[in-house]
């Protein structure tokens, strides 16, 4: 008999607790109004209590009929919730708690401390105000706050000139309900304020979560695209190579099959730089703008030969213009304006119709650059008005896209200060993005002019020593630099490359980052160390493509950080900077 009744008893009493609780099944919905129900039963088991025991001490249908209609009223509360009127019973419960606090205060006068009574409210209005609040309940919210200050001021007012008659007590009498009202309000502040206490508790536990899972997610980022580079590295240098050699090949139709590779490879190192860039700035790590003079016309010019190879696949003829009004040299961010460049670039490209024009034009307004990029073909309107956002693209037959692209952008452009919008075409016939930057001129020649496309034997004589445990990456970088006119040696680890570089002294030194014993870093270190070393450059070439790795490994003393896949021009421009001695005039 028990057995079969104690569920039974554990359930009657779990019910009022858990009213209005169904069907929420995260704890963070379900923790207020399990509060609620459970203020609600306490304060009328409180109140059905001690005000019988007031009752007993002063007989009087003052204390018996406030006692009845209080507990009916949080009754009712719990009743609300039931049926999920969250907004209703919260109003019920601030409204009962304060006329009733401040009827027992009038009514007991000193058998209930003031300053009780008003601390007793503000927690009370603290917390239900949070419900008024999430649920935008402003006016209610701030009729709330009058009303209560009322109350507190009537309290006040009511000592002076009474309204409400206070009882006249016993010494005994008086004694005992000071000490159950002041119990009965400090309990119901704790048990609000252990609400509110767990609440932060699980904040806090829920940040470190977050925290963790982050750490967790950088974690795999960083395996993951290191993994995924290594065997790009290998088909785009692949393919990079047969683009030297694409000439050589008489059949057509091999030769349109060597640039169509050469695209795909390029668009995928595209997206996976544009899935990095995204996650720098989701974690606030793409804010820093360094502006120094640079050649405008160099800067777009090096873009578009970066974007013509995949141009060319599909037909298309990039061209540029530029206002004779605009300054030669700008002041602006090289870095960043390459990349928003590129982005836009790659992006016309990508969705242009083939056999088609793409058109870079830079014109100055006033105070302000205005550089457009135009190629043939429509964005759907639908798609128009949110292209700037992450993960938003536009598909066109030839190919899909991530749609980070031009959020980037966006951000990018907005950290130099200007904004980037898409043109109404009146032909109905092109997608014209136009973005503005402030126009800050520049005296001089430009610190950093940017090199022209590698060539043929550009460096004879130099010699470099290739440090790199995958065979087909190592295989690729002695063959272009051969055919950048440099002697290549090879040697698979650290500690034999070390040895190595003492016996030999090469001009240039390319390792990778990580390998089995001594990694690219310690050897790094070693070489900054050692007097007779410590001047030869050192290229880090490696599939970590992680800004802080990348920041970290120049301050430690590297000339260059050149991120897996290789592009060969980025490799050429980083053996430009440390060999110039070797370097013949174009």
């Amino acid at each position: 008999m028990y057995t079969s009744t104690q569920p039974r008893i554990t359930t009657l009493l779990k019910a009022p607790l858990l009213a209005g609780t169904a069907g929420l099944t995260s704890p963070e919905e379900r923790r207020p109004v399990v509060l609620s129900n459970s203020l609600a039963l306490i304060v009328t088991l409180m109140v059905l209590g001690i005000g019988s025991y007031f009752y007993a001490l002063h007989p009087t249908p003052f204390i018996l009929v406030p006692v009845v209609t209080e507990a009916a009223g949080f009754m009712i509360v719990i009743l609300l919730n039931h049926y999920r009127q969250y907004f209703r019973a919260s109003l019920i419960m601030l409204l009962i708690h304060g006329i009733f606090a401040v009827y027992w205060s009038c009514l007991l006068e000193d058998a209930i401390p003031t300053d009780l009574v008003v601390a007793f409210l503000a927690v009370i209005v603290f917390h239900l105000c949070s419900t008024f609040f999430l649920n935008k309940e402003r006016k209610v919210l701030l009729s709330t706050l009058v009303i209560t200050l009322s109350l507190i001021a009537l309290v006040h007012v009511n000592r002076r000139h009474p309204v409400i008659v206070p009882l006249q007590l016993s010494d005994n009498a008086e004694y005992m309900m000071h000490l159950l009202t002041s119990a009965g309000f400090v309990t119901m502040m704790v048990l609000v304020m252990s609400f509110y206490i767990g609440k932060i508790h699980a904040l806090l536990q829920s940040e470190r979560k977050a925290k963790e899972a982050s750490i967790a997610k950088s974690t795999f980022l960083r395996e993951t695209y290191h993994e995924l580079r290594t065997p790009l590295n290998a088909i785009y240098g692949i393919a990079q190579l047969l683009q030297l050699r694409k000439s050589d090949q008489q059949n057509t139709e091999e030769r349109r099959e060597i640039d169509d590779l050469y695209s795909a490879c390029y668009i995928a190192r595209n997206i996976i730089n544009n899935v990095l860039d995204m996650s720098r700035i989701d974690a606030g790590r793409f804010n820093t703008v360094i502006r120094e003079s640079l050649d405008l016309k160099e800067c777009v010019g090096h873009c578009t030969a970066i974007s013509r190879y995949i141009a060319h696949s599909r037909g298309i003829i990039i061209r540029e213009s530029f206002d004779q009004q605009l300054p030669a040299i700008i002041r602006s961010d090289k870095i960043i304006l390459t990349k928003i460049i590129n982005n836009l670039l790659s992006n016309a490209v990508k969705f242009a119709t083939g056999n088609s024009i793409v058109s870079v034009t830079c014109e100055r307004h006033g105070q302000q650059i205005l550089c457009r990029v135009i190629n043939e073909g429509i964005i759907h309107p639908e798609k128009a008005q949110h292209i700037f956002e992450a993960f938003v693209s536009e598909r066109n037959q030839i190919t899909e896209a991530t749609g980070l692209g031009l959020s980037i952008t966006k951000h990018l452009v907005t950290l130099l200060g200007g904004r980037i919008y898409i043109e109404p075409d009146e032909m109905s016939t092109h997608t014209i993005i136009a973005f503005t930057l402030p126009l800050e001129t520049a005296r001089g020649s430009s610190h950093t002019p940017i090199k022209q496309h590698y060539r043929r034997n550009v460096f004879p004589g130099a010699t470099a020593l290739v440090i790199e445990d995958d065979p087909v990456s190592s295989a690729l970088l002695t063959k272009i630099l051969a055919h950048m006119g440099i002697i290549p040696s090879l040697c698979h680890d650290g500690e034999a490359a070390l040895h190595r570089i003492r016996l030999e002294r090469p001009d240039i030194i390319i390792t990778d980052l990580h390998m089995s014993g001594m990694s690219g870093q310690e050897l790094l270190w070693q070489l900054r160390r050692d007097s007779f070393l410590k001047d030869i450059p050192v290229l880090i070439v490696s599939g970590d493509a992680f800004v802080s790795v990348k920041e970290e490994l120049l301050r430690a003393g590297a000339s260059a950080y050149i991120s897996k896949p290789v592009h060969f021009n980025e490799l050429y421009q980083a053996l430009s900077a440390h060999l110039p001695r070797f370097q013949t005039p174009a």
